[in-house]
């Protein structure tokens, strides 16, 4: 049988729906409102835990930055779907900093020049303790490699029976039966089973072939 994209694409959505990545937007959310709570002066306090008030404090979204990479922190609403997540508590020549958004550096050169115990000197140290930030972009490189490992693997191949030769014996279920699939021994082209594995993937124990 011939393999068609559909397939193809069918057996990687398979293979990465099971993948429980971890949100460390919502990780890294309370960590940057808790320090922009300490910050706060006591008035803007207190309209802020009263949930009648706070709707009237000036709100920003916030981005990490170390270098050209950067993560804007989001929250998914009820219908699924992923926004800017707003904090309080942010003055107005503060979220200037770049299309309205409150940047943290985490990178060297910034923390440099950074004063201790100003509101962006403690954001960056908790975001960089608390280590969300550097998960996330190692999880999403590591994500996106194994899904485009997976991908280059898939197009390498044009029959449903080769897929047994390149895919590795963890993924053979995903294949669609087509008969007899005892031939071919598994010499995988790009393995991803260990890095599907590390993101948190559950997949059968196989063998291995001698």
């Amino acid at each position: 049988m011939r393999l068609t994209n559909d397939i193809r694409d069918n057996i990687r959505r398979k293979a990465l729906a099971n993948v429980p990545v971890i949100d460390y937007h919502a990780l890294l959310i309370p960590v940057v409102q808790g320090v922009l709570c300490d910050h706060m002066p006591d008035h803007v306090r207190r309209a802020y835990d009263d949930p009648a008030e706070r709707p009237y404090l000036h709100t920003s979204s916030v981005s990490v930055r170390q270098g050209n990479t950067d993560m804007y922190l989001k929250s998914r609403r009820e219908d699924g779907y992923w926004q800017n997540h707003e904090f309080y508590g942010v003055t107005q020549s503060q979220s200037q900093s770049r299309y309205g958004t409150l940047d943290i550096r985490v990178d060297e050169a910034a923390l440099a020049r950074l004063k201790t115990g100003t509101l962006a000197y403690d954001l960056s140290q908790a975001v960089i303790k608390s280590g969300f930030f550097h998960k996330h972009i190692e999880q999403e490189a590591l994500f996106e490699s194994v899904k485009r490992r997976l991908g280059d693997t898939l197009r390498s191949v044009t029959t449903i029976k080769r897929l047994y030769d390149v895919l590795e014996p963890e993924l053979h279920h995903l294949i669609p039966k087509e008969g007899d699939k005892t031939a071919g021994l598994p010499a995988t082209a790009a393995p991803v089973v260990d890095d599907l594995r590390k993101l948190g993937a559950e997949l059968p124990t196989v063998a291995k072939a001698n």
